[in-house]
């Protein structure tokens, strides 16, 4: 094949021949008429082959957040009593309807638990309380140290129908649903760096229910917990710039340096609680569920509060528990409120406005990205996804439903895709695939 090409014809794009493949001299033209035939995971695959491949991969392939969805096949048959055999099936592009569907699903997207996406990686837990990484679009695996020490487990087996069950030293034995794992025992993980293809140093930090947090750094072979952790239990993590940021119920953020063999913390704050957030908290009572979420966003740490309605009806109105009688109320978001960190001040300052930024919530690490860098997206929005795993699995009628694009400017909110059940099961989740060549 390759005596075939006319290098004269073909764009020279590194200059030490030595570093030459056979791929990039394959010429630009032929190149491009190939990559309009593909569908856009093929050409994500594409891009991961060599550097002149992922350049012209990238006039095809926008790097905004796309969401990874169950199969419409799955969610919409049967009667929900399956859904933990369910698999993630495709991915949706911002701005299309179309869910670009895999051929061929990987066992890792059905028998096991998403607990987190980061850096366009996707965090799972599967049985024997072994976690994973795993690229949806290289089909890379990366195989993680066992947690049986860290969650206290004897043993953790999948059952046929997709549950897992679960035995504790002197307690019985207890069956979760797939879901459930992220509620009981690790509420998100995140990654601090990239694995990519020249063995580049990473950590995969964990949040676990009862507030621990532990870390296993690339090339090592256990978990070391984070020391220090003082205000427990921990509502959100995320990492910028080689540091780890935690927030606690009680508004306590703790900061911890990444670098280095040993995590060490850098910095606490208590910033006061927002006071209109307080307030509203203190209106709804108990028809409302609060989760907070911690964003990097151009520099600045936001905090999200995101007020869930725990009974909705179908006109959006909140009710109590003990109204509901013969009808079915899920539960459903309904308002946001944003701030951003004055760290001089050590408070919280209300944004009325986003800008051109957009926020991404949700079961993965959250993402702030603005409209320059990205146009596929608009300004002062924020998506979200279904993360409520306290009660996702309560009901064979509703779950993973809770999801959206709701407007900062008038409060509204617009579907992002659309099932004709509310059990949408295992819940969408945010990925940004940005893949590297070697």
């Amino acid at each position: 094949m390759a005596s075939n090409v006319d290098c004269s014809s073909t764009k020279k794009r590194r200059k030490n021949p030595d570093d030459i493949s056979v791929f990039d001299i394959v010429p630009d033209e032929i190149l491009r008429s190939i990559f309009e035939r593909l569908d856009l995971i093929n050409i994500i695959r594409a891009k991961a082959v060599c550097s002149s491949w992922n350049l012209l991969g990238e006039e095809f392939v926008s790097k905004t957040p796309w969401l990874m969805l169950p199969s419409r096949e799955e969610v919409e048959r049967g009667d929900g009593t399956e859904a933990n055999l369910r698999a993630y099936g495709g991915f949706l592009k911002l701005g299309e309807s179309e869910v670009c569907s895999m051929k061929k699903i990987p066992k890792e997207l059905r028998e096991s638990c998403c607990i987190g996406s980061s850096n366009g990686w996707l965090i799972f837990f599967e049985e024997k309380a072994v976690p994973f990484l795993f690229h949806p679009f290289r089909q890379v695996k990366i195989a993680l140290p066992s947690l049986y020490g860290l969650l206290g487990l004897r043993r953790m087996e999948r059952t046929a129908e997709g549950d897992f069950e679960v035995e504790r030293f002197n307690y019985s034995k207890v069956r979760y649903g797939k879901q459930e794992l992220r509620y009981y025992f690790i509420r998100k993980a995140i990654l601090a760096g990239e694995p990519d293809c020249n063995n580049k140093k990473y950590r995969v930090i964990l949040l676990f229910k009862d507030g621990k947090i532990a870390y296993h750094k690339s090339g090592g072979s256990c978990w070391t917990e984070v020391l220090d952790t003082r205000h427990v239990p921990y509502q959100d993590i995320i990492c910028h710039q080689n540091h780890l940021f935690a927030l606690s119920g009680g508004n306590n953020i703790e900061v911890w340096n990444c670098e280095g063999d040993f995590m060490s913390k850098r910095l606490h704050i208590v910033p006061t609680f927002p006071e209109k957030s307080l307030s509203k908290i203190n209106s709804f009572g108990d028809l409302c569920a609060i989760s907070l979420y911690l964003v990097e966003s151009c520099g600045d740490i936001l905090l999200v509060v995101r007020f869930i309605g725990e009974f909705v009806d179908s006109d959006g109105k909140l009710v109590h528990e003990g109204d509901v009688l013969d009808w079915v109320c899920s539960y459903r978001t309904c308002l946001f409120h944003v701030y951003k960190l004055d760290f001089n001040e050590l408070k919280w300052v209300e944004m009325a406005t986003l800008g051109d930024r957009v926020l991404f919530l949700g079961g993965n690490q959250s993402v702030s990205v603005s409209t320059r860098s990205f146009p596929d997206c608009e300004g002062n929005l924020i998506y979200y996804t279904d993360d409520y795993f306290q009660r996702m699995e309560e009901d064979y009628s509703y779950g993973g439903h809770d999801m959206g694009v709701y407007n900062l400017k008038d409060g509204t909110v617009k579907p992002i895709y659309e099932y004709s059940s509310e059990q949408i099961l295992p819940p969408p989740c945010w990925i940004i695939p940005n893949p590297k060549p070697c």
